[in-house]
C-alpha cells in the first residue's frame, strides 16, 4: 500500500515537470490584438524554449486569404518574417506553427488590426481670400490603452497562447482518481 502511495506522490512529483515544457508565444510583434497605424515591415514571434527550424507562420486577412510574406527565419526563441507589401486597413490572424526544442509540435493564432490613416490623391482646393480667423480644432488625445496597444508594449496580451493547456491538471485527476480506486479495492477485501 505504501509502494502504491509513493509512486503516485512521485508521479504527481514529475509529470507537471514534463508537461508543462512545451513551447508557448511570450511575445509577438504586432502585439496580439493590437491596433497599429501603419502595416507592419515585419511579423516576429517570441517563445519561452528554443524552437527548430522547421516552424513557420502565416498571415491571413479577414477574408480567409494568405497574405504574401517574405522568408521565415528561425534563431533560437525567435521566429520573424517580412511583409513585402503594405496591409490594407483590416483584422490580420498570424497562425503560427512551431517544433519546440522538446520535439513537440506546437500551434496557435493571434490577431491584430491595421488601422491606417487613408490618403486621398484629390487635389485640394484653392483657398479663397478671407478676413475671418481660421476654426481652431482640437482631436482629442488617444488613452493610455490605446498607446500601449499600438506601440505593442502591452506584453500581458502579447503570449498569443490559442488556449489553455489543461493536460497537467487531467493528468494529476486521473492519478488520484486511479490512488483512491486503488485503496478503496484493497479496504474491500
Amino acid at each position: 500500500m505504501k509502494r502504491i502511495l509513493l509512486i503516485c506522490l512521485a508521479a504527481l512529483w514529475l509529470v507537471p515537470g514534463v508537461a508543462m515544457a512545451h513551447s508557448r508565444l511570450e511575445n509577438a510583434v504586432p502585439a496580439q490584438d493590437a491596433t497599429v497605424a501603419v502595416s507592419p515591415e515585419r511579423i516576429e514571434l517570441t517563445f519561452n524554449t528554443k524552437i527548430e527550424k522547421l516552424s513557420n507562420f502565416k498571415i491571413w486577412n479577414a477574408a480567409g486569404e494568405e497574405m504574401e510574406k517574405g522568408t521565415v527565419e528561425v534563431d533560437g526563441t525567435t521566429m520573424s518574417g517580412t511583409v513585402p507589401s503594405a496591409l490594407p486597413n483590416g483584422i490580420y490572424t498570424v497562425k503560427w506553427a512551431i517544433i519546440g526544442a522538446d520535439g513537440h509540435s506546437v500551434e496557435g493564432d493571434y490577431a491584430f488590426t491595421v488601422e491606417a490613416p487613408v490618403v486621398t490623391n484629390e487635389p485640394s482646393p484653392e483657398p479663397e481670400a478671407t478676413t475671418e480667423a481660421p476654426a481652431v480644432t482640437s482631436s482629442p488625445s488617444p488613452s493610455p490603452e490605446a498607446s500601449a496597444d499600438a506601440g505593442g508594449e502591452n506584453n500581458e496580451s502579447a503570449t498569443g497562447q490559442a488556449g489553455t493547456n489543461y493536460t497537467p491538471a487531467i493528468i494529476i485527476g486521473v492519478i488520484i482518481v486511479a490512488a483512491a480506486l486503488v485503496m478503496f479495492l484493497r479496504r474491500r477485501k
